[in-house]
């Protein structure tokens, strides 16, 4: 008999409590300890106006730095005393195991490259059937792309593989004619349309891969537990080649286990949801899970961009388990390549947790939940606090004089406050380094000692440099959001391409001239405090060559070439990516033999690509009828100047309507028929 309780989970029902009390406690403590020691500081002198707006506002912020600093600590110590255990997977329990729950695996996409999308379906296909327990599952990629030539590409690029691949596992393909909500919109309606044949989905992004006995191990978890609603794998970013991108990479694959060891040590079955990489349970999803339209205007109001964690709170409320899988790998995904997509990403989330704020007093919603839901939108609301902060402490100084920050007494309090706080920031890096020396298997896994040094240094010099940089970004993001300006639904960009200093100097010219501007108003005011400002006006001032430097995928290789920055993954190759990286060379020589933008001319003339394209329209139900006006004016368009003449929109309508299509096809044909034969007369 398989045991209820999550694998890899925390056993003890009781110890989940103990440590929330115990993070609760010593965040509480540490907050008011600093908050009294910065009182000590800013009372030399007498507290003035400003300087009481301070000390709410530090102590807010101080709270925030030590959460996450005890929750990486707490992580540090359950990694130190049960160590890296391999997974205690539902699968290897003992009796026999009947067959595979029926499980959708659900791919959504949005003008993303056809290429790269399907080489990692195959690449699990591939995965899975080796795993000989395949026949539980289907694959659905659903697509919400706009460009008509993708989408061309798409089902072409479908077909194929579909072809060379067996029955099991099935793959399914569905472009939605009207993107409403965006992916939690695609994802509902799978669950309207197909949800009913499937006890649970397995959703992905369009970068995401994971191995098949990952997947087949969270079926196994989820039966074992009838309980669970969600159950979230994290995710491994890998494949990216710049410089910013293997920052990332470094920093998630050695710092990530201890913050995730020690969020899942207290949120234990009220965990979170993070979109992608997890399994859900269809039924609860169903019922419970369909996100309210906001009242009021977008930004704020109307459809809530960020889902994942409101969708975990939908599920918390019904009375369902949310888990964190901490103890699975064979979960991957890829990263942004240079700092402007990172932000570009950012001002996305950005928006979505900003409405989350509207939702964190929700009737019903569990404490947790309402604490995940806080922390998402203080990951953005802590850049303008901090900024304000700044300005206050400046002002606060100004009103005192300049001798203030001169005086040994604030010098010596300042410090301390400056060093406890650096401190909190940078002793999880410290954490975990000691982690990974308790497991030499592990740290050979980076590339050794001197490598995982010399990488953690240079991590940790330049994520000070960037801080500043991303506290401007989401500083005028939140600030543009507040102001009513909504984020635009676009594809994310997955290339690897160096920016060039005129990009640079668009982009981040602005950054530079705060930096030397802020830099020169203090150094009038006092030489003094200039030297406190120097980690954020550093970061500025050299914004420009910096985002150059961290998106130049030669750097990146260069590091690697010296060892540093490795991840294991990099070291020993994954069977599930070398898969992936095989197909996609396959996939990207296969598309490099037709002109994508010819597609559509291929539809309208070749029987066998305007059959495929007709019957998935009509076996999806993903037909809209054009008006006949505006057909008419295609028909005569493509008369005159031939099908490259279309307009996308037009295309994409066209395309839309399975019997117009037919009717055109057959036009084309039959001229082309009678070309053939007045040549051969």
């Amino acid at each position: 008999m398989i045991s209820p309780t999550l694998p890899g989970s925390v056993s003890n029902s009781r110890s989940h409590h103990v440590s929330r009390w115990l993070l609760g406690l010593l965040t509480l403590v540490s907050t008011l300890g600093a908050v009294r020691l910065f009182y000590g500081v800013v009372a030399i002198g007498g507290v003035n106006v400003a300087e009481w707006g301070l000390l709410p506002l530090f102590g807010l912020l101080f709270a925030w730095i030590a959460f996450s600093f005890w929750t990486a600590t707490l992580g540090m110590m359950l990694l130190l005393f049960r160590g890296h255990k391999p997974a205690t997977r539902a699968s290897d329990a003992e009796g026999p195991h009947g067959p595979m729950t029926p499980t959708a695996i659900l791919m959504p996409i949005y003008n993303e490259s056809p290429a790269s999308v399907f080489a990692g379906v195959q690449a699990m296909l591939r995965s899975l059937v080796a795993t000989g327990q395949s026949e539980g599952f289907d694959i659905f990629v659903l697509s919400d792309t706009t460009d008509p030539d993708i989408w061309l590409e798409e089902e072409r690029t479908w077909a194929r593989l579909v072809a060379e691949h067996g029955v099991h596992p099935r793959v399914f393909y569905r472009r939605r004619p009207r993107n409403m909500a965006r992916k939690a919109g695609n994802i509902a309606d799978f669950c309207t349309r197909w949800g009913s044949q499937y006890a649970y989905m397995i959703v992905l992004d369009a970068d995401s891969v994971m191995e098949g006995a990952t997947l087949v191990e969270m079926v196994r978890r989820m039966d074992a537990n009838p309980r669970l609603g969600i159950l979230q794998v994290p995710p491994t970013p890998v494949n990216r080649l710049s410089l910013f991108a293997r920052l990332q990479q470094f920093a998630s694959r050695l710092y990530g286990p201890i913050f995730i060891e020690g969020f899942a040590s207290w949120a234990h079955f009220d965990s979170n949801y993070w979109g992608h990489n997890a399994i859900i349970r269809v039924e609860p999803f169903t019922e419970h899970c369909g996100l309210p339209v906001l009242p009021g205007k977008a930004p704020l109001g109307g459809e809530i961009l960020s889902h994942d964690f409101v969708e975990a709170a939908l599920m918390a409320r019904a009375g369902w388990q949310v888990a964190m899988a901490h103890d699975l790998g064979g979960s991957y995904e890829e990263c942004p390549t240079t700092l402007l997509d990172f932000a570009k990403r950012d001002q996305r989330w950005c928006q979505g947790n900003m409405q989350h704020i509207r939702l964190i007093f929700s009737e019903g919603f569990r404490p947790i939940s309402r604490l995940h839901l806080a922390m998402g939108a203080m990951s953005y609301l802590s850049s303008p606090l901090w900024l304000l902060f700044m300005l206050l402490s400046t002002l606060g100084l100004m009103i005192d004089g300049p001798s203030m920050a001169e005086s040994p007494s604030w010098l010596l309090g300042a410090g301390s406050i400056f060093a406890i706080t650096m401190s909190l920031l940078m002793l999880p890096k410290l954490w975990s380094v000691i982690a990974l020396l308790k497991q030499p298997a592990r740290l050979k896994e980076f590339g050794g000692w001197d490598n995982v040094v010399g990488s953690v240094a240079l991590e940790a010099i330049i994520s000070v440099l960037v801080s500043p940089i991303m506290m401007f970004f989401h500083t005028r993001f939140v600030v543009a959001t507040l102001l009513g300006e909504k984020v635009h639904w676009s594809a994310q960009n997955r290339g690897e391409e160096d920016i060039s200093l005129g990009e640079a100097l668009v982009v981040y010219g602005p950054h530079m001239i705060a930096g030397l501007t802020i830099a020169l108003l203090i150094g009038l005011f006092s030489a003094n405090l200039l030297f406190w400002f120097l980690p954020v006006v550093t970061g500025l001032v050299l914004a420009v060559p910096l985002a150059m430097t961290l998106g130049s995928v030669r750097l990146g290789q260069r590091t690697a070439q010296h060892g540093l920055l490795l991840i294991p993954e990099e070291i020993t190759c994954p069977e599930i990516l070398h898969l992936q990286k095989e197909a996609v060379w396959i996939h990207q020589r296969e598309c490099e033999q037709f002109d994508r933008s010819k597609l559509f001319g291929s539809v309208l003339t070749d029987p066998s690509f305007h059959a495929l394209h007709r019957n998935i329209l009509q076996a999806t139900d993903s037909q809209i009828p054009a008006p006949r006006e505006e057909l008419r004016e295609i028909f005569d368009l493509i008369s005159r100047e031939g099908p490259t003449a279309v307009p996308r929109d037009a295309r994409r309508m066209l395309l839309s309507d399975a019997q117009a299509l037919r009717d055109l096809h057959v036009q084309i044909r039959s001229r082309l028929r009678l070309g053939r034969s007045a040549l051969s007369s």
